[in-house]
């Protein structure tokens, strides 16, 4: 009987990992580096994790789990709530739909895919932060925001990979 209570407990980890490890990432993400200017350029970490999971997991981390992902990043970062959580919610929506056409490819098209959506959620979110200060906003932050998320890329995608393989194939779930 504790036997199958600790494996129901086990199971259950395995499960919301996806999500709690990306919580984690984007909490890394979010510490202060004293670096001048890298707040307005750091690397999204919460769009790699989402990218990832949408196509090797998907039933893992669902939609609803990336809009929260966006709102727990909104609040560290100090983004207008919601803005982030839209922008995840569309690139979940555009990678599950996608994810047919993406999976089984070689990295190559994997990290040319990511490149795409990288860049078309700071496009998004350089117009929603121009709509929202009503008035034009430099660019230039946001494309190098894209460019450090998508040369980063290549070293979460490893991480997120051995951390399927180590916690959620051992137990096939």
């Amino acid at each position: 009987m504790i036997n199958a209570i600790f494996q129901r407990l086990d199971r259950s980890a395995r499960l919301v990992a996806p999500f709690f490890l990306s919580v984690f990432f984007v909490l890394l993400s979010a510490l202060p580096v004293h670096l001048p200017g890298y707040g307005q350029i750091a690397m999204d970490v919460g769009l790699m994790t989402v990218f990832y999971w949408a196509i090797y997991r998907p039933d893992l981390f669902p939609a609803f789990a990336a809009f929260a992902l966006g709102l727990w990043q909104d609040i560290l970062v100090g983004d207008p709530i919601g803005l982030h959580a839209l922008i995840l919610l569309l690139a979940n929506w555009a990678i599950v739909s996608q994810r047919t056409f993406i999976q089984g490819k070689s990295f190559g098209v994997i990290w040319w895919s990511f490149s795409l959506v990288a860049l078309a959620a700071s496009i998004l979110s350089w117009i929603i932060i121009c709509g929202l200060n009503v008035t034009l906003v430099s660019p230039m932050p946001v494309l190098f925001q894209a460019v450090l998320t998508v040369g980063a890329f290549p070293f979460m995608a490893w991480i997120l990979a051995r951390t399927q393989h180590v916690i959620l194939k051992s137990a096939d779930v």
